[in-house]
């Protein structure tokens, strides 16, 4: 079986879209897609009441019916590694839950340059209805102790996670591939994944985008709107109409302002995190190249 833990704002919509819903392929997904029974049993589960078997019972139908499809059963959650969009860093524990669950799982990784993942991190914070200020966003401001922000930085380096997971499911049950293969060629990451699992099938995925937040100039727009409306994870349910209205009010906003303006606030907001971020992740992202095997500063990280 095949677990894909992450990262959040890494491919995780069009992995669940397009990859993982085609049975064709050779994926099937028992817990949905994404997989939110995944979080009930290794996330939302009460560390005191954790039980390893009843997850495994769990599951265990839809191995079942995988098995009798001969398809691959796959978990897609992209917040079982932890979430920097939410505050959310539980990914050691959840990590420890599924290798007592699944001790022959294969685990798929997905990396994303880490200056890239804060940006495109911000624009999900304020989609979901967030008020914070970027630069509180990553924690840039003389903060009292106790009060983290919500995007730690120490979370994107990658190596540290990486090797836990090795040490848990072995090195050759652990695929990491950065998001930006995926950019350059989807029909090359997407095989990747298929090879690392047995399957042989070559679809012809398109080259679309997923879940793309708004752009620049909005974005300060939005977080001063999310003060009049109301946000956060509505679990399936229709979102109430003044989230909606501050969705169509953004995506005027992105049409209408001159596309010169929202390059000159994304190049503001790129040099506040190059300032702040400086050169933190370059050891980090020597040892996640050395650990996977792909040399990420030809896909522009700082090495």
């Amino acid at each position: 079986m095949l677990i894909h833990v992450g990262y959040p704002k890494a491919a995780s919509t069009w992995l669940q879209n397009i990859v993982f819903s085609d049975e064709k392929a050779g994926f099937f997904a028992p817990w949905g897609l994404p997989s939110g029974e995944a979080t009930e049993q290794f996330v939302i589960a009460n560390a005191f009441k954790f039980s390893a078997e009843q997850a495994r019972q769990a599951f265990a139908s839809g191995v079942e019916e995988a098995q009798r499809q001969n398809l691959v059963p796959v978990i897609s959650q992209e917040t079982l590694i932890g979430s920097q969009i939410r505050g959310c860093y539980w990914g050691k524990e959840v990590a420890d839950r599924m290798a007592a669950t699944f001790q022959n799982a294969k685990i798929l990784i997905v990396i994303r340059e880490q200056k890239a993942t804060i940006l495109s991190s911000y624009r999900e914070h304020i989609k979901m209805g967030e008020t914070t200020t970027f630069d509180r966003f990553i924690g840039a401001y003389d903060r009292k102790p106790g009060f983290g922000p919500p995007c730690q930085l120490d979370y994107l380096e990658y190596d540290r996670t990486i090797a836990y997971y090795h040490t848990l499911f072995g090195a050759e049950n652990v695929l990491v591939l950065p998001f930006e293969l995926l950019k350059h060629n989807r029909q090359d990451f997407a095989e990747k994944i298929f090879h690392f699992v047995g399957l042989t099938a070559q679809p012809n995925y398109p080259q679309s985008a997923a879940n793309i937040g708004c752009k620049g100039a909005t974005l300060e727009l939005r977080r001063k709107l999310n003060f009049f409306c109301q946000g956060g994870d509505f679990s399936g349910n229709k979102p109430p109409i003044t989230w909606r209205l501050a969705q169509k009010i953004s995506a005027a906003s992105d049409r209408l302002i001159p596309q010169e303006r929202h390059d000159r606030a994304e190049s503001q907001f790129k040099q506040f995190i190059a300032k702040n971020v400086g050169d933190r992740f370059r050891e980090s992202n020597q040892n996640t190249s050395r650990a996977i095997g792909i040399d990420l500063q030809t896909w522009g990280y700082d090495c």
